[in-house]
């Protein structure tokens, strides 16, 4: 972060409330071994962090979040306790230098940038939402310096007052989720996220630096969901490579990218998607989150083609709202294939999940001992939902192709692959001294998101969901 270092509505989020204890305000500063990771180092040409009082309220009380004198710890919310509101969500501003072209300060030629405009939204429906009992707000230096609401919005809207010289991707991150991770509770950390290695031989490392630092406190459940933005960009552009320029005055003619990650318990970030950030439309990726497998049945009277029925027990009943997952196929042959659609009611799962984009390339039909064919994937229309048929209950729908099939029941499974977005490597740039021509692209963004995915590189691919259905001959 010079610190320098996923689009659509979801169902809705019901909460139930209940007390569980308030996380500690203050916390242990890093050691000093932490900030000679490879992503530390300092620009003597951005404004360094004087320590003096600012006249504006976020900078009068400029002292780090550091933990009780008495090192008593605050009990954390039992894990059980996640059927409420969220207990806490910490939210991190970057304010390095880097960052005051997305916040300038106001003038009279000055006019508010797509950054300010959302993210002064974002922590203004924050404070107001039942998601979360409490919401803390800081800005990130060398280290977290705590703000009220107030102050940082004014952060956002004014523009930085003391910029920081430096900060650490690797110790910012390994700070979260050492000192500020609790059962259901989250992180935000909002930062362009240009992680500026001391050298070019250092590059290599980058994907090490992040898996290390947030693998460091050993957290077994913890999950990151990764949002991108751009925002026009007013000020002074600072480079991760520098063979062409140190900094870029009047930068920039490119929308420049930010983000919002979300770290956290696996349960406590989907929660947290789902209640605010699925609404704002974004690119995104999610490292170590886990879905509930959305509601799904054979259509057969929707595009359906074919002798076919449904072969499920007591399928004949037709009750109302009833899924079926069986095909008995009267005939089946080249010349007479059968083709069925499979709706998918996927409301509860991120917008990256439910791009039609997505899923035609990874949503995928395992089967044996038979040629069933996954043929289309589209997403409901005005048509759908307004229907009186069973197909207004679903928001996708996949359309199955069967030419051949083995006697005998043969079990099939739609899966939806979790692959890289491709829109990472899209915003990935190995050289950003000429950001003007690159574009809206972040240096080495995609080694960033594979020390992520590195966290759970033991572990077997995981698809997001399996939905298994069966093919057979009627009998």
């Amino acid at each position: 972060m010079a610190v320098r270092m996923v689009a659509a509505s979801a169902g809705s989020l019901y909460f139930v409330s209940m007390r569980i204890p308030v996380l500690p305000r203050l916390f242990p500063l890093l050691a000093a071994a932490l900030l000679t990771l490879p992503g530390c180092y300092s620009r003597e040409d951005m404004k360094s962090d004087s320590g003096t009082a600012s006249s504006t309220p976020a900078e009068t009380t400029e002292k780090p979040a550091v933990e009780p004198a008495d090192g008593t710890a605050v009990a954390p919310p039992p894990a059980a306790a996640v059927a409420g509101p969220l207990a806490t969500v910490n939210v991190f501003l970057e304010v390095s230098g880097s960052m005051e072209g997305f916040m300038p300060k106001p003038g009279a030629d000055a006019q508010n940038t797509r950054f300010q405009q959302h993210v002064a939204q974002f922590l203004s429906d924050l404070n107001r939402s039942p998601a979360a009992q409490r919401k803390t707000f800081y800005r990130i230096k060398e280290k977290p310096y705590r703000d009220s609401y107030q102050q940082l919005e004014t952060t956002v809207r004014e523009g930085i007052r003391e910029a920081a010289s430096s900060t650490s991707i690797p110790t910012i991150l390994d700070t979260l989720v050492s000192h500020y991770y609790q059962p259901n509770a989250v992180s935000i950390l909002i930062s362009d996220f240009i992680y500026a290695p001391r050298n070019a031989g250092a590059m290599p490392y980058i994907k090490t630096d992040i898996t290390d630092a947030l693998n460091r406190a050993g957290r077994s459940d913890l999950a990151v969901s990764v949002y991108g933005y751009t925002s026009d960009f007013h000020g002074a552009f600072y480079p991760a490579m520098k063979t062409a320029a140190h900094k870029i005055n009047g930068c920039c003619d490119t929308d420049i990218p930010y983000y919002f990650w979300v770290i956290g318990p696996a349960d406590a970030v989907q929660r947290f998607d789902i209640a605010l950030l699925e609404r704002q439309p974004a690119q995104q990726a999610h490292f170590g989150v886990t879905y509930s497998q959305p509601a799904y049945s054979l259509l057969d009277k929707f595009q359906n083609k074919g002798a076919w029925y449904y072969g499920d027990q007591g399928a004949s009943k037709r009750t109302a709202g009833a899924s079926y997952h069986t095909v008995a196929m009267q005939e089946v042959s080249v010349s007479q294939p059968v083709e069925f659609v499979v709706g998918l009611n996927m409301k509860a799962l991120p917008a990256l999940y439910r791009d039609v984009k997505y899923l035609k390339p990874n949503l995928q039909l395992q089967a044996q001992d038979t040629d069933a064919k996954v043929l289309d994937v589209f997403a409901a229309t005005d048509d759908t939902r307004n229907s009186s048929g069973p197909q207004s209950q679903y928001t996708h729908f996949v359309k199955v192709r069967v030419t051949r099939v083995g006697r005998g029941a043969r079990p099939v499974q739609l899966v939806l692959r979790d692959q890289r977005p491709a829109w990472v490597s899209q915003w990935t740039t190995k050289n950003d001294s000429n950001i003007n021509q690159v574009g809206a692209k972040t240096f080495a963004l995609s080694s960033l998101l594979d020390g992520v995915a590195g966290l759970y590189t033991n572990e077997e691919e995981k698809p997001v969901f399996t939905l298994p259905l069966t093919l057979q001959l009627a009998k």
